[in-house]
């Protein structure tokens, strides 16, 4: 009868327990790493060193020095072009759907990209048929070029097109009526238009048919005309615009005289000839520093034989001197979407030379080092294709040991040999670095599906390769024909690049990783059931492996295994670093689904869907094999099963059962109180489930639902075996006894079965800081068994210790490496009668968490996800979080539980009650590649594939977040003008003032706001004028945004139902209507950190504003009351009159969290302002 009264929190804890969550939980996208998925274009900005990626999916990605990373995301169709105008760090954005968006990089607060503006409807159907474009030296003006020839003048300073095309088809064919013997030839599409070098009045346009011109601006006139034999693909000036090339449709290229009157070419070659050869699509002519000229082109290849390769070639002919002449065709694995050279031009301007060449192609990006005679590549620092074979598992190891981490960098010089040793050539960005500790290295480990294994550093917001390790090496498999090219053939082919899709044997796939690297040991598990021991060598060895077969099914003969065959190991040689010390082949070769090291004990456990065992990698001895098959289902194996996949649950119930729940559902609707059911007279907005109404609510009236998870059975032809091992743990704990510690291995399995082992047999001894064990006579039995009834996956088995902390290794559990062995540590138990128990397990299944007291497994605590939520698990992890403050006795730490869900949520729950603390989204219920890629560390943060060939880092933690900030430098100067331009045009009018002359207006504004009541249902605005008597002084202007509030939008990522919940008062949001206040405090400080698109602003004699009955928010809207002359002093203080603000689709805008340079900013439409929003998260 007390139950429900005694389980209620109490108010004062309740209000200091939400306290803690809001400094301890919190939700950020930390930085994208890998390589965009999709790409589309490339923008490069000589001045600040900064390139630019665009996609397909509205993504825009900005690179500078290594970990200079920003992001931003259009959220429209998808990117066709991107122009920087260098030197402003502003970029011009072309998308398929036909606008034109300006965006910016700003240093206000923390650094970021804001959205400017964006072109009008109008001119989308004009923009949808851009062929090409090209952005004038003094970045006020854009040419466009068209399908049907036409090209128009976009003017950056108003943002908007001359409807009226600049040079008009109808002018081009009378050129060439002038020029081809009176014949009418349409000039076709415009394929490129380039500025002269040194003359800005000049530009180069290329037309499909044939036909290029010599453009004059001023005059809008042509001055030369060229008329080519094969249709123009591109051009491009060169030699300080004295000549000019063009390449073209047939593969050949031609070099012209630009001062030639005549239609006379200087170099005409076809350098794939003389048989059909594929359109050369883009040409590039640089003067090197000796003088010679280096041509770079796409295509060209010879049709017949090789038009499905996808090559960019270099050659550099000198006529005098043959050892001078290089010719180079890069081979790619996939296609070229555009190139371009980072050039370092002389004092005279009269060479570019080049100093690397940019090559950004479908699934990765190869910058070439033209410097070196060789012409190397440059190792990736970022943009790494991690890709380059499809990932199947990943491994974290934080805080690596700094021996291990030296020598990874020694095996890795041997790796990059042939790679440049030249600096990164793309500087831009400026990093300030803040409390950062250069001692601790995290580590990422990524298996493979060609069976390699690949390390990768992600200590930084950079991700660069360390060293890949390959296994194929160790095994015979069908080697494919060579098809490599002689270096004698033509065209001269080299292989560049690291992505390669294709596998030789699909079962070297890697399955599992598990890395010590206190021991330096690395187990390695494949498809075939392979299992490998690697560990570091300094000296070259031959390796020959002996095969340890372990026969997961002895005495039982009637199973048949009906899948691939076991692998066949060969000898090799090893120059240095990782070398195979043991090979175990697990029998049947199922793919294994689960591994755990236990470097101390130097023994591994292996599973698959027949069993698991536990080996002895030091002796190569096998301790224990068990079989999980169900006897009597051995002879009806059909096929082979898989790693991975989702149970099929058949619900059935009986009729005995059914009633009994009916009248225990009956029983506990009498038995509560009425009190409990509370009537309020406050509305419950349904709208808006943040409200504080709607919070404080439901911490009453909640009570708690509870799902019925009937009774699972399992079909013979189910997805998933139900004898599969899912996981494996080590632990030394109190398995028998209170005063005994056991080493002990547990293994969960599909059918919530889970088996505990004992390991009897090992004597400690302390190695290299490492304590380790030696075997003397081990032995393992099976000393326990746990059968859930509801029979769910079990998915992970942790031993907590009194502190809730993890004390064992197991699978899918990260753990600190450079600390001591965590089994070994002495804890902190006092051993005495009082206490009952020191360690807990908590064995977590899809379906619920359960904790067990050891030693004698007694039901602790248990939670019903499932049942409660609906969900069901994929993966948890044990954290702690801790609170730092200045004073050591305020600090708090606290071990809590993580739980990612199929519906893509992570909640956080506290131990061992296991009270929901907060609920985050992460990702997408439908990415299943994100759901089963995601990686917990120890330290707060997750990883998980955004996308096969992009790796993203969050945090949900508060104390652990960027150690650096960003910032850039741009020509301030330039982007004003440009900004002050813009404010003279009628078609965009930015809503922008000073500081200093807004104040004192503010001030009569504030004096009138205590004499006058405003009416309940009413908006008033505050308008200041600016001050421009000063022309020569240049201020950074102010731009203040009115914010639409939509009360009928939801925030769907965000809810409460539990006693703990935090409250939304406290939180980063601003959701609630600002006061007046808030609304002076805002003017009087600096400006919001975005630039939106400008709003008009118009007074009216009366109009009252009301939103869904609330009370009215007074929002700050600086109208622009001068023109081009000086402002009239403020006008002396009136009556208020009351304004009506139109806002064209203003949306809500939220409080943004950036680290690391990454924003998630993003333009709802094209013609409203850029929303800027806060991950949503879901707290109980």
């Amino acid at each position: 009868m007390f139950k429900f009264k005694l389980g209620r929190k109490q108010p004062e804890e309740n209000e200091t327990r939400r306290r803690l969550q809001k400094e301890l939980f919190g939700f950020n996208k930390i930085c994208d790493r890998g390589f965009p998925s999709r790409p589309s274009a490339i923008a490069y900005d000589s001045q600040l060193k900064l390139i630019a990626i665009g996609t397909h999916t509205g993504e825009i990605r900005i690179y500078g020095q290594p970990n200079f990373q920003l992001s931003y995301n259009l959220n429209t169709s998808s990117i066709r072009k991107i122009i920087f105008l260098n030197g402003l760090a502003r970029l011009l954005i072309l998308t398929n759907d036909g606008y034109l968006h300006l965006l910016e990089i700003n240093n206000l607060n923390t650094i970021h990209i804001d959205h400017i503006c964006t072109s009008n409807e109008d001119i989308g159907i004009i923009l949808k048929n851009t062929q090409t474009i090209c952005l004038l030296r003094n970045n006020l003006y854009l040419l466009i070029g068209l399908h049907n020839g036409n090209i128009y003048l976009f003017n950056i300073e108003n943002f908007s097109l001359n409807t009226n095309p600049i040079i008009p088809t109808e002018t081009i064919e009378k050129i060439i009526v002038e020029n081809c013997s009176g014949r009418i030839i349409h000039p076709g599409s415009v394929q490129s238009i380039v500025q002269h070098p040194i003359n800005d009045d000049k530009i180069l346009i290329g037309y499909k048919n044939t036909l290029i011109v010599h453009w004059d601006l001023p005059s809008n006139s042509h001055d030369r005309t060229y008329i080519y034999k094969q249709e123009v693909e591109s051009v491009c000036w060169y030699n300080q615009g004295r000549n000019f090339a063009t390449c073209h449709s047939n593969g050949s290229y031609a070099l012209w005289d630009a001062k030639q009157q005549l239609n006379i070419v200087e170099t005409e070659k076809i350098p794939y000839g003389p048989y059909p050869c594929t359109p050369m699509a883009k040409i590039d002519v640089k003067i090197m520093r000796n003088g010679d000229p280096l041509i770079i082109f796409s295509g060209g290849l010879p049709r017949s034989s090789y038009s499905n390769k996808h090559t960019v070639s270099c050659l550099c002919e000198n006529e005098h001197n043959n050892e001078r002449t290089r010719h180079v065709t890069f081979d790619f694995t996939t296609g070229v979407i555009d190139f371009f050279t980072i050039d370092k031009l002389s004092n005279d301007g009269s060479r570019d030379d080049s100093q690397s060449l940019v090559i950004l192609l479908n699934e990765e990006i190869v910058m070439i080092d033209l410097i070196t005679d060789s012409w190397p590549s440059y190792p990736l620092p970022y943009l790494n294709s991690i890709h380059a074979s499809p990932v199947i598992c990943t491994t974290f190891a934080c805080n690596v040991n700094q021996e291990f981490y030296k020598k990874l960098l020694n095996y890795a010089s041997i790796q990059f040999e042939d790679y440049s040793d030249r600096k990164w050539p793309i500087t831009g960005g400026e990093i300030n670095k803040i409390e950062y500790d250069s001692q601790e290295k995290h580590l990422l480990l990524t298996g493979h599906e060609d069976g390699s294994i690949q390390f990768w550093d992600v200590t930084n917001v950079s991700m660069p390769l360390i060293c890949k390790l390959k296994t194929n090496d160790y095994f015979q498999i069908e080697q494919p024909t060579n098809d490599d090219i002689d270096e004698e053939t033509w065209p001269p082919f080299r292989k560049t690049g690291i992505y390669d899709p294709y596998c030789d044997d699909p079962r070297l796939a890697i399955q599992k990783l598990a890395l010590c690297t206190n021991t330096n040991t690395l187990i390695v598990a494949g498809t075939a059931g392979q299992v490998l021991t690697f560990q570091f060598t300094a000296e070259p060895t031959d390796v020959n492996l002996l095969t340890i077969t372990v026969n997961l099914l002895d005495g039982c003969e009637s199973y048949v295994w009906k899948g691939h065959e076991e692998m066949k190991t060969k000898s090799t040689f090893v120059a240095s670093g990782f070398m195979a010390t043991s090979f175990i082949q697990l029998y049947p070769p199922a793919a294994v689904s689960a591994l755990a090291l236990s470097s101390d004990i130097q023994c591994y456990a292996v599973g698959t869907a027949h069993g698991f065992t536990l080996i002895n990698y030091r002796q190569n001895r096998i301790l224990t094999a068990k079989c999980t098959l169900d006897p009597n289902t051995l002879g009806n194996t059909s096929k082979p099963p898989s790693s991975f996949g989702e149970s099929t649950l058949i619900r059935g119930r009986s009729l005995k059962k059914s009633l009994r729940e009916s009248f225990r559902r009956f029983r506990k609707g009498r038995t509560i109180k009425k009190s409990t059911i509370i009537q309020t007279t406050q509305r419950i907005d349904e709208n808006n489930p943040l409200s504080l109404t709607n919070i404080h609510l439901e911490d009453i009236i909640r009570v708690p639902v509870e799902r019925q998870v009937e009774f699972r059975e399992f079909k013979q032809n189910d997805d998933q075996v139900i004898s599969m091992v899912r996981c494996l743990y080590f632990a030394k704990t109190f398995l028998n006894s209170l005063h005994d510690q056991t080493r002990s291995l547990w293994a969960g399995t599909n059918n919530g079965h889970v088996y505990v082992y004992s390991i009897i047999g090992f004597e400690s001894q302390s190695i290299n800081r490492t304590t380790i064990t030696t075997d003397q006579t081990s032995t393992c039995s099976l000393a326990k068994e746990i059968r859930l009834k509801h029979k769910a996956p079990i998915l992970s088995i942790i031993v907590l210790d009194n502190l809730n902390q993890s004390i064992g290794q197991g699978s899918n559990i990260p753990s600190v490496d450079s600390a001591y062995s965590t089994s070994d540590n002495p804890n902190s138990i006092t051993m005495n009668s009082d206490i009952v128990t020191a360690h807990k397990v908590l064995i977590c299944s899809e379906e619920q968490f359960k904790i067990f007291t050891l030693p004698h497994l007694k039901p602790f605590c248990k939670y019903k996800l499932t049942a409660t939520e609906g969900t069901r698990v994929r993966k948890i992890n044990i954290n702690q979080f801790t609170l730092k403050t200045n004073n050591p006795d305020e600090s708090h730490s606290e071990n809590f539980l993580i739980c990612l869900d199929n519906m893509g949520q992570i909640s956080i729950y506290s131990l061992p009650t296991f009270r929901r603390q907060i609920l985050f989204n992460c990702v997408k219920p439908t990415d299943i590649t994100a759901l089963s890629s995601l990686q917990f560390t120890p330290y707060g943060h997750a990883f998980y594939l955004q996308s096969s060939s992009e790796l993203t880092e969050v945090t949900f933690s508060l104390q652990n977040i960027s150690s650096y900030s960003m910032m850039i430098s741009y020509d301030k100067l330039q982007r004003k003008t440009i900004l002050r331009s813009i404010d003279d045009q009628s078609s965009i009018q930015l809503v922008s003032s000073k500081r200093n002359e807004s104040n004192d207006y503010i001030d009569k504004l504030t004096h009138e706001k205590h004499h006058e009541t405003l009416s309940k249902d009413s908006i008033s605005s505050l308008t200041t004028s600016k001050n421009t008597d000063n022309k020569n002084e240049i201020d950074e202007p102010e731009s203040i945004t009115t914010v639409k509030l939509n009360q009928n939008e939801t925030n769907s990522g965000f809810s409460t139902n539990s006693d703990s919940a935090i409250d939304l008062n406290s939180m980063n949001i601003t959701n609630n209507h600002p006061s007046n206040d808030e609304v002076l405090k805002s003017i009087e400080h600096d400006p919001p950190s975005f630039q939106s698109t400008p709003l008009k602003v118009t007074i009216e004699p009366s109009i009252t504003v009301s939103q869904n009955g609330q009370h009215p928010s007074v929002s700050p809207v600086l109208s622009k009351l001068n023109k081009k002359g000086a402002a009239p002093p403020p006008p002396p203080p009136k009556p208020a009159k009351l304004i009506s603000v139109k806002v064209r689709q203003a949306p809500t805008i939220n409080e943004v969290h950036c680290y690391n340079g990454t924003n998630n900013n993003s333009s709802s439409s094209s013609s409203s302002p850029p929303t800027t929003q806060q991950t949503s998260a879901i707290h109980t």
